[in-house]
């Protein structure tokens, strides 16, 4: 099946949409589906099936499902009336990104509408301190708009050269070097939402409160009943918080009421992590950490991975700002791989764990002095192996590149069969919303109502 698309498209102007009638849902979804197509425009709609195999997978064996409709290249406006009509027919929705996810978001038995091609602009703002992007921005390609400046994205997912900012904001992405300061949640500055009934917030104006009280006074209204509600329950803020002073992306971000005042603050942070069920997010504004250039990175492997974990605490205590686990599994799978380092393709894998350890400075001088102080820990260590750590960039990318491709890695080793789609049966089918839901898969990547 083939997408028809204009001759000439304009940017922001038509989108493609991709059906598949009969709608699951009988005549009452073909009539959603039918309205849905009606907002989209029946000039950019095709039955064609290709269309619909090619994106009715996320990330290698993991789920599928084929979707009856696809649409592509929403401009912000298309989108809203799209949304709309999904919710007067209660037809739901899904945004796919990058389509990395290994939990099947991406992937939808509803309308999918896909911004990944055609909505990836991204707006470098105050040299670099905050970047402007759209949903289908690709990670890699935003760090190296940063590049120059010294910057960099504060979240740093493992699948960064696939995964889109839509994913990273829809999953409250952080990664392997945010911690909880520089996570999705943390540095975002703004963001442009298409809610559910089709009304458009920009959260970076200064009547974005204003605006949301007069177009959609029962959400204004139902935040600060959420708000007041958590801050007058000493039980409750007390759990919240100690909830989120630690590394948490399960649930709304609930914090989120805590932390902010206003409404179109709180409604902007509750998007993040979301998974594309609050709204759609057209654009993003992101507030950009330094870039530190210089590392140095060892790869530590114990025998069991309660001598790795017992290993994690003093080595952040000594300054590792990255220290990522790989268990048993993770060495067999990456053992397979020509570039993973020659320690870890000639271990003999019982219950070994490993960690990769990095430490990272502005300057060479001061990684010299970052380094002095983590190689007595590492030294230290029980270690199955002896561990160096090393400024060599050949050797660093080959121990970061096994764990940046381990997640496509894992699911590519696993048997045929272990997920439904494998074995011919549908996998069970993910919760429903009567309104659009744009699942984001993973910022990793996919969806986003965010657009991830």
């Amino acid at each position: 099946m083939t997408v028809r698309t204009p001759a000439q498209p304009a940017t922001f102007r038509a989108h493609d949409t991709v059906t598949n009638p009969p709608h699951p849902g009988g005549a009452a979804g073909a009539a959603g589906l039918a309205a849905v197509t009606r907002a989209a425009g029946r000039d950019h709609v095709s039955t064609a099936v290709v269309d619909r195999a090619r994106l009715a997978h996320d990330a290698p064996t993991s789920c599928s499902r084929p979707p009856p409709s696809l649409t592509r290249r929403p401009p912000t406006e298309q989108v809203a009336a799209v949304l709309a009509a999904a919710t007067r027919s209660g037809t739901p929705v899904t945004f796919r990104s990058g389509g990395t996810s290994l939990s099947g978001q991406a992937v939808t038995d509803g309308v999918l509408l896909d911004v990944r091609r055609h909505l990836a602009r991204v707006e470098v703002i105050d040299d670099g301190a905050r970047v402007r992007c759209e949903p289908g921005a690709v990670l890699r390609r935003v760090n190296a708009a940063l590049t120059r400046y010294g910057r960099r994205l504060g979240p740093d997912p493992a699948s960064e050269i696939a995964c889109t900012i839509g994913g990273v904001v829809a999953n409250n992405s952080s990664g392997m070097t945010s911690g909880t300061v520089a996570t999705a949640y943390r540095t975002l500055e703004s963001m442009v939402l298409v809610l559910p009934s089709g009304t458009v917030v920009d959260t970076g104006r200064r009547d974005a409160d204003d605006l949301l009280r007069t177009l959609e006074p029962e959400l204004y209204a139902g935040l600060f009943r959420l708000r007041d509600r958590v801050r007058g329950d000493a039980a409750l803020r007390a759990r919240i918080e100690h909830q989120f002073s630690m590394k948490n992306t399960m649930g709304y971000a609930l914090n989120a009421l805590l932390d902010h005042d206003s409404a179109a603050d709180i409604l902007a942070h509750l998007v993040v992590g979301s998974e594309g069920t609050l709204a759609y997010v057209a654009e993003v504004t992101l507030r950009t950490v330094p870039a530190l250039p210089h590392a140095a990175t060892a790869l530590c492997v114990f025998d069991t991975i309660d001598r790795a974990t017992d290993a994690i605490i003093p080595l952040t205590e000594a300054g590792a700002v990255a220290v990522e686990l790989l268990d048993a599994s993770s060495l067999r799978v990456s053992q397979r791989d020509p570039k993973a380092p020659d320690l870890m393709r000639a271990l003999h894998v019982r219950e070994h764990t490993a960690l990769l350890v990095e430490v990272q400075d502005a300057t060479a001088e001061g990684l010299a002095t970052a380094a002095d102080r983590l190689r007595p820990v590492v030294g230290g260590l029980d270690l199955a192996a002896p561990a160096e750590l090393t400024t060599d960039a050949a050797a660093r990318a080959r121990m970061w590149v096994t764990r940046k491709v381990l997640y496509a890695a894992v699911a590519g080793a696993r048997p045929r069969g272990d997920d439904g789609a494998a074995r011919g049966h549908r996998p069970s089918p993910r919760p429903r919303y009567r309104a659009p839901s744009a699942t984001s898969a993973c910022c990793c990547a996919a969806t986003t109502t965010t657009t991830r």
